[in-house]
């Protein structure tokens, strides 16, 4: 029972304990997520532990990621009358980037060589896991690649996108929070809502749009493609 449980709560202490370290050092490399991904694998290799028992004992913290992306709508509900007026353009910058970004993943994967179920994996990576997860199973491609593209994606967004975004003369709260919540989804849109609230709410809105464009554009992207290049 004990060894059941002890790894849940590891991992809620090790969380909290990282997010309290991030409020008093507000430093890129200890972002929480990072933090927690780092140490935990860390001690799954010296203690030789195996993952998949790691897995299990931590999947009611699993299960709160689903609940947890739809309390991202709460800034997008405060923040609506705000987004009302670019819900069209918005809508159209995720289409866009959406296109470009499987076009390009696509692109690369044939310059290398990778093999079709790699090409699928990669399909679909801008958005929340359970999504890209479905999404790569019905391509073909190989959950567990895409899972891991999409969390490293996720947190190099969190980590670095704000520090690019203020790189690249982006200054605008919204034009951040669009950035973030489009390519870098959840971990990207809790990133914008410690940066500005503003930010947080186009993030939410972004993210919930690509998500269904994602859902319903990229199978059929990703066939076009299949078919006009291989």
């Amino acid at each position: 029972m004990i060894n059941t449980v002890l790894p849940a709560v590891f991992t809620i202490v090790l969380f909290f304990l990282a997010r309290r370290l991030y409020g008093r050092y507000t430093i890129a490399l200890l972002n929480p997520v990072l933090l927690c991904i780092a140490i935990i694998s860390a001690v799954l290799l010296l203690t030789q532990s195996d993952y998949q028992a790691y897995q299990q004992s931590t999947m009611a913290i699993h299960y709160l990621l689903e609940p947890a992306v739809v309390a991202l709508a709460y800034p997008l509900y405060r923040q609506f009358h705000q987004i009302k007026p670019v819900f069209v353009a918005l809508c159209f910058t995720s289409w866009l980037v959406v296109s470009i970004s499987t076009t390009a993943a696509f692109l690369l994967c044939q310059a290398f060589a990778a093999s079709a179920e790699i090409s699928a994996s990669m399909a679909a990576l801008s958005v929340t896991t359970p999504i890209t997860l479905l999404i790569s199973d019905y391509l073909g491609g190989i959950p567990a690649v895409a899972a891991i593209m999409v969390i490293l994606i996720g947190v190099f967004g969190g980590v670095f996108g704000l520090h690019i975004l203020t790189f690249c003369q982006v200054r605008g709260n919204a034009a951040k929070g669009v950035a973030l919540g489009i390519v870098c989804h959840a971990i990207g849109t809790a990133a914008a809502m410690e940066h500005h609230p503003q930010a947080g709410a186009f993030a939410s809105a972004a993210m919930t749009i690509t998500a269904v464009i994602t859902a319903l554009w990229v199978p059929v992207l990703y066939h076009w493609l299949s078919i006009s290049f291989l």
